[in-house]
């Protein structure tokens, strides 16, 4: 097959699957055939990584497609993205047909934004420009909404429109962005924008540009102060979209974050340092909220956000090391790849919990797992994988990015430059991945461990085979990467050098010396202090209940974000508004006071309102109020029906 049939076939069938339901409706069917598609499409994407040296020059526009056109590009990190996205599909598809036994309503209309959401991701993976990025990232926001408000419920409602917000605001601030980058840049295409604003002399305009491109991306990442729809959103989430939220969705945000930081502001390291921040802030404070909740979706939910942060580190990192920060790089990729297959078997597992207990509060689920081999197996591989336990995929990646912040330091001490800053980053790092090793420690030990809070009385076998061979078969390559890294996630970081602009690495890394695993040694030895000294007087009652200490009120949406959307702006733009309304009425009142004075003055912004029969004037008796608002409405009309004779004509 033509490769450029093959690549608009992997993202426009999807696509048009969403529209089976429509005929089709018998949901076991459209599970299937969604099981199908994503087989499909994961052995089309394991193809074309395989022989990317022969496709990844080969470039496809639909000129016709959105007004402008789309365009689409095969290249080292889309493609391995694309297959991290179809791996997710695989196994949350077949998951969905065991996990919606006990709860069939919906279905159709599930299996219907879940398959658009499908191809709207792999779409924006492998875009060619960022307005295509854009048009697929759209997409990929609005039909994933109804899979968190799924069930219909007060929780998945407010989360729903949290989410909803989030993905509005942040798509019309980056298209904004996208907008003003292309009249500096005269082009979008990824490819070609590090040369096109490489000679642009307002470095601050060129900041804020930047700044509003990334704003859309961070806020789908779930980057802080971002982050308000996440806990939200996953907890409310049927657990396969879930996955898919936790394991994918939110690497389409950091995807946008390479490419702002890589192509926008290239070489930028105050661009650099901002991002490093945010990655900070993002990975401690997702740790501290993942250490102290007691909703086992909510700690997952957490911990992406946390791991969303070791990320962006590493995308910092890159910007800082320019093209010899393979190591960051390689990093960066690689944990987005371990943390998908890490979180494909954790919120499966957390989904198995809750569809024979319907509770996710630790409280009510202690014990389940305890004895359920195969289900206390997977769950601890992929723990340990998070974890950064060596010869666990986590490991190798984390390995990198932490080698990535030495290497900055030992480069700043050898030019004799302070390197205190990433000192402490180094610090939180090790610091958070304690947490890391605590929250997975508290979540293992309360289901595995603990004797069973009550007698769960199960019809049938806990997980079926079909879902135990996906958590399996994945389990196993969480290991097998981590215990062989140099035949497998060497092999995989290597594709992307590229993309991520940096040189690809010359040498092995030797991840199993002590130089290395020390790193993970001091994170383990941390969160082993936080689990055993701290948590018993903090997150553990006498009585070994989980309770969260901090007031679930005290939120960044709730002490930021709502106040400000629907307190202060209002309040600041209706002034704004009002003052621009009455202002032709305060120049007609002072023109008329001082070349009419013998005139009597009706109806200005001092006298109030008067009808057109106070003032003696015969007719009607209208108000005449608020004219500047009337007439803008009037403005208003006239265009909408402009537009329409336009289209029309």
């Amino acid at each position: 097959m033509d490769i450029k049939i093959m690549l608009l076939l992997m993202v426009f069938v999807p696509m048009l699957m969403g529209f089976m339901p429509l005929a089709v409706k018998n949901t076991k069917t459209l599970n299937l055939a969604m099981v199908a598609v994503s087989v499909a499409e994961l052995a089309a994407c394991l193809y074309l990584m395989f022989n990317l040296s022969m496709v990844e020059s080969q470039i496809v526009s639909l000129t016709w497609f959105a007004g402008v056109g789309v365009n689409f590009k095969i290249n080292g990190f889309g493609i391995l993205q694309a297959v991290a996205t179809s791996l997710i599909w695989v196994g949350s598809s077949v998951f969905s047909d065991e996990y919606f036994d006990h709860a069939p309503q919906n279905l159709r209309r599930y299996y219907s934004f879940w398959a658009i959401t499908f191809g709207a991701t792999l779409g924006m993976f492998l875009a060619y420009d960022l307005f295509t990025v854009f048009v697929f990232f759209e997409a990929m926001s609005f039909a994933s909404y109804p899979l968190v408000v799924h069930n219909q419920d007060k929780e998945s409602i407010e989360a729903g429109n949290s989410y909803l917000s989030v993905a509005v605001i942040g798509g019309l601030v980056t298209l904004t962005g996208i907008f003003m980058l292309y009249r500096i840049a005269g082009t979008v295409v990824i490819d070609e924008i590090a040369a096109a604003v490489a000679g642009f002399e307002n470095q601050n305009f060129l900041f804020i540009v930047a700044f509003l491109v990334f704003f859309g991306f961070a806020a789908k990442a779930g980057m802080f102060p971002l982050n308000g729809w996440l806990p939200k959103a996953h907890p409310a989430a049927p657990a396969p979209a879930s996955a898919a939220l936790s394991g994918i969705l939110i690497k389409t945000g950091v995807f946008g974050a390479i490419v702002v930081t890589s192509r926008i502001m290239q070489g930028n390291e105050k661009w650099a340092m901002f991002v490093l921040c945010i990655g900070i802030l993002t990975m401690f404070l997702g740790a501290l909220c993942a250490f102290m909740s007691v909703n086992l979706k909510e700690t997952l939910a957490y911990s992406s956000m946390s791991q969303i942060g070791f990320i962006v580190i590493g995308v910092a990192m890159t910007q800082f090391l320019g093209e010899h920060g393979a190591i960051a790089a390689y990093g960066t990729v690689l944990h987005m790849i371990n943390h998908t297959m890490i979180k494909l078997v954790l919120f499966t597992c957390a989904g198995i919990v809750y569809q024979n207990t319907h509770s996710l509060n630790l409280n009510e689920v202690q014990g389940f797992g305890k004895g359920k081999k195969l289900l206390t197996a997977c769950f601890g591989t992929a723990a340990l994988g998070i974890m950064g336990v060596p010869f666990f995929n986590g490991y190798i990646s984390k390995t990198l990015l932490h080698e990535g912040i030495v290497e900055k330091i030992h480069l700043l001490h050898e030019v004799h430059a302070a390197t205190g800053f990433f000192r402490f980053a180094e610090v939180i790092f090790l610091v958070s991945g304690g947490f890391t090793v605590a929250y997975m420690t508290k979540l293992f030990i309360c289901l595995f461990v603990k004797n069973p809070a009550k007698e769960w009385h199960l019809h049938k076998a806990y997980v079926s085979k079909r879902t135990g061979v996906v958590i399996g078969a994945v389990s196993a390559l969480i290991f097998a990467f981590g215990a062989l890294p140099h035949q497998t996630l060497d092999k995989l970081a290597a594709l992307t050098s590229d993309f991520m602009g940096v040189h690809p690495l010359d040498h092995a890394v030797h991840y199993f010396s002590w130089v290395n695993l020390k790193g993970a040694v001091i994170s383990l030895a941390i969160g082993a202090v936080l689990y055993f000294a701290v948590a018993q007087f903090t997150v553990i009652t006498k009585d070994k209940k989980y309770i969260n200490p901090w007031n679930q009120k005290l939120t960044v949406e709730n002490l930021l974000w709502k106040p400000l959307v629907f307190t202060v702006l209002p309040n600041v733009l209706g002034f704004i508004g009002r003052i621009i309304d009455k202002l032709p009425e305060m120049v007609l009142l002072v023109i008329r006071k001082i070349f009419f004075t013998d005139a009597k003055v009706p109806y200005t912004f001092w006298e109030g309102k008067k009808t057109l029969q106070e003032e003696g004037i015969n007719g009607p008796s209208y108000h005449i109020t608020e004219s500047l608002a009337y007439s803008l409405l009037l403005f208003g009309l006239g265009l909408v029906a402009t537009v329409i004779y336009l289209f029309v004509a």
